[in-house]
C-alpha cells in the first residue's frame, strides 16, 4: 500500500508538479528581457474586479430567491442558470458574434457597445453567474427557519431582516466574488473570440499570443502566467480574510429548514423578468442565431470530423481521470494523513490553475530528446486527463465516501474474488454517480480551448480549435453548425447512457425478484 501510494505521488508529480515548475521558472532566467504586458494586465483586473463586484451581490439575491421561493418563474431561473454553467463560453460568444455580424445591428449603438468592454463584462458575467450563485446557495440552505422566526417575534422591520440575512450571506458573497473575478481572469475563450474582435487586449489571450509566436517567447508567457497565479491568490486570501471576521455556524442539532413561500406579486414579477433576460439574452438568442445560422449556410463536410474526433477524445480522457481518481480515492481510505494531504494539496493548487498555463507547461516538459510527446495525441490526451483529475475526484469522491467499509469487510468474509467486489458491489453502486461524473469530464474535454490551442496536432483540430478557427475567418455557419453537433453528440451520449443504465438497473431488479 505503502508504494501504491508513493507511485500515485509520483504519477501527481509528473503531470502537475513538473510540467508546471519547468515553465515557471523560466523568468528568473531571463532577467530583465522578459516585457510585461502592462494593458492586458490592467484590462484583464478591470474586468476581473467589476464581473466579481456585479456577481457576488446579484448572486445573493438570485440564491436566496431559489431557496426561500417555489414557483415556475422559480425554476426557470435554476434551470437557466444550470444551462449557462455548463455552456462554454466561446460558444455563446459566437452566437452573439452571428447577431451582430449583421450589417444593420454591427453598425448601430448597440453594435458598437457589444462589441467593445461592455460585451465582454455582459459574457463574462453570463458565465461567473452560476458560480456565484452556487457558493451563495448553500449559505442560505444552511440558514434554517429559526433566523427568521426570531426576527419576527422581536419585530424587526422588512428592511432589518434583509440586512441581517445578507449580513449572513457576507462570506458566501466574498467566495462568490473571488470565484467570478478569477474565472474572469482565467477565461481564455471569450478573449480569444470577442476580445479579438474588439481588439482589447486581455492577459490569458496575451500569454497565448506569446506562445504561438516564432520563435516561442516562454520566459514572456512564464511571466504572465505569474500575474494569474498571483491575482488568484490575492483574490483567495481576500476571501479567507472576509469569512475568519464574518462567519458564523448556521448547523446545528435543532435545525430546520424554512418552508418555501409564494413569491408576492412584485417579487414575482421581478424574478419572471430575470428570468427571461436570462433565458433570451444569456441562452436563447445566441443559441437560436447558431440554429438559424448552420441551418442556413451551404451544407460542407469541412470541418465536422473536429465532432468525433474530440467526442473519442473526451471519452478516453474521462475513462483515464476517473479510473486514476478512483485510484487515488481508494489509495486515501487508509489511515495515511500524509498522503491525503499530499493530494489535496496539489489537486486545489492545480484547480487554481487554468488550463493554459497547464498546456504551456507541458510544451515545456515534453518537448525534448528525453521526452518527445509534444505534437502527439497521446500528450493532448494526458494533458486532458491532468486538467480533469482535480473535477473527476471531486465528483466522485463524494459518492465513494458514502460506501461503507464494512461492504468490503463483508465481501472478503465470504471469500468473493477482488473482480466479484469491484464489479459486482462497488460498480454496481457506484454506476449513476460515476455515469454523471464521467459525463460532465466528457463535456468539459469535448468543448476544452486552451489545451487544445496549445497541444492539438496539425491538421486534426479539437472541436473547440476549429469553432474559434471558423470564428477567426468570419464562417459563422461553419462555427454554428460545429457546436450544435457538438452539443448534439453530447446530449445523444447522455441520453444513450441513462438508457442503458435504466435497462441493466431493471434487469438486475428482475434478477433479484
Amino acid at each position: 500500500m505503502r508504494l501504491a501510494r508513493l507511485l500515485a505521488l509520483a504519477l501527481l508529480a509528473a503531470l502537475f508538479v513538473y510540467p508546471l515548475a519547468r515553465l515557471l521558472v523560466l523568468p528568473l532566467f531571463a532577467g530583465s528581457n522578459v516585457a510585461p504586458s502592462l494593458p492586458a494586465l490592467a484590462n484583464s483586473a478591470f474586468f476581473a474586479l467589476l464581473v466579481g463586484a456585479i456577481a457576488a451581490p446579484l448572486g445573493a439575491v438570485l440564491a436566496h430567491a431559489l431557496e426561500s421561493l417555489n414557483g415556475l418563474a422559480v425554476r426557470a431561473l435554476d434551470l437557466g442558470l444550470w444551462l449557462l454553467f455548463l455552456t462554454p463560453g466561446y460558444v455563446l460568444t459566437t452566437g452573439w458574434l452571428v447577431i451582430m455580424a449583421h450589417p444593420a445591428l454591427r453598425n448601430s449603438l448597440a453594435g458598437h457597445v457589444f462589441l467593445g468592454a461592455p460585451g465582454l463584462v455582459f459574457l463574462y458575467l453570463l458565465k461567473s453567474l452560476p458560480f456565484a450563485v452556487f457558493v451563495a446557495r448553500a449559505t442560505f440552505a444552511a440558514a434554517g427557519a429559526q433566523l427568521g422566526e426570531a426576527a419576527l417575534v422581536l419585530g424587526l422591520p422588512r428592511w432589518r431582516r434583509w440586512h441581517l440575512r445578507f449580513r449572513l450571506a457576507l462570506p458566501a458573497m466574498a467566495s462568490g466574488f473571488s470565484i467570478a473575478a478569477i474565472e474572469t481572469m482565467q477565461e481564455f475563450g471569450i478573449p480569444a473570440t470577442l476580445g479579438l474582435t474588439a481588439k482589447i487586449p486581455i492577459l490569458t489571450y496575451a500569454i497565448y499570443q506569446r506562445l504561438n509566436t516564432t520563435p516561442t517567447d516562454f520566459a514572456g508567457a512564464a511571466a504572465l502566467c505569474w500575474w494569474l497565479i498571483l491575482g488568484a491568490a490575492l483574490l483567495a486570501l481576500l476571501q479567507v480574510a472576509v469569512q475568519r471576521r464574518h462567519q458564523a455556524a448556521l448547523v446545528n442539532g435543532r435545525a430546520r429548514h424554512a418552508a418555501r413561500a409564494r413569491p408576492s406579486a412584485i417579487t414575482l414579477l421581478m424574478l419572471a423578468g430575470g428570468a427571461a433576460l436570462l433565458w433570451c439574452l444569456g441562452l436563447a438568442a445566441p443559441l437560436l442565431a447558431l440554429i438559424l445560422t448552420a441551418l442556413g449556410g451551404t451544407l460542407h463536410s469541412g470541418g465536422l470530423g473536429a465532432v468525433p474526433r474530440s467526442l473519442f477524445y473526451g471519452m478516453l480522457a474521462a475513462t483515464l481521470a476517473l479510473g486514476v481518481g478512483y485510484f487515488i480515492l481508494k489509495l486515501q481510505q487508509g489511515r495515511s494523513l500524509w498522503f491525503t494531504a499530499f493530494v489535496q494539496a496539489g489537486l486545489a493548487a492545480n484547480m487554481a490553475v487554468p488550463g493554459l498555463i497547464l498546456g504551456a507547461g507541458y510544451i515545456i516538459a515534453f518537448n525534448n530528446n528525453i521526452l518527445p510527446l509534444y505534437g502527439t495525441v497521446l500528450l493532448l490526451i494526458i494533458a486532458y486527463a491532468a486538467g480533469a483529475l482535480p473535477a473527476a475526484i471531486r465528483l466522485l469522491g463524494t459518492a465513494c465516501n458514502q460506501l461503507d467499509t464494512k461492504l468490503d469487510e463483508a465481501a472478503r468474509i465470504f471469500a468473493l474474488p477482488r473482480a466479484t467486489r469491484l464489479i459486482d458491489i462497488e460498480a454496481a453502486l457506484l454506476a449513476r454517480p460515476g455515469m454523471q461524473a464521467w459525463l460532465l469530464v466528457v463535456a468539459a474535454v469535448m468543448f476544452e480551448l486552451p489545451i487544445s490551442e496549445l497541444l492539438y496536432v496539425p491538421g486534426a483540430a479539437p472541436l473547440g480549435v476549429a469553432i474559434v478557427f471558423a470564428d477567426m475567418k468570419a464562417d459563422y455557419a461553419t462555427a454554428a453548425r460545429l457546436a450544435l453537433l457538438g452539443l448534439a453528440a453530447l446530449a445523444g451520449l447522455a441520453l444513450l447512457l441513462n438508457a442503458a443504465l435504466r435497462l441493466g438497473t431493471a434487469h438486475q431488479a428482475k434478477e433479484a425478484a
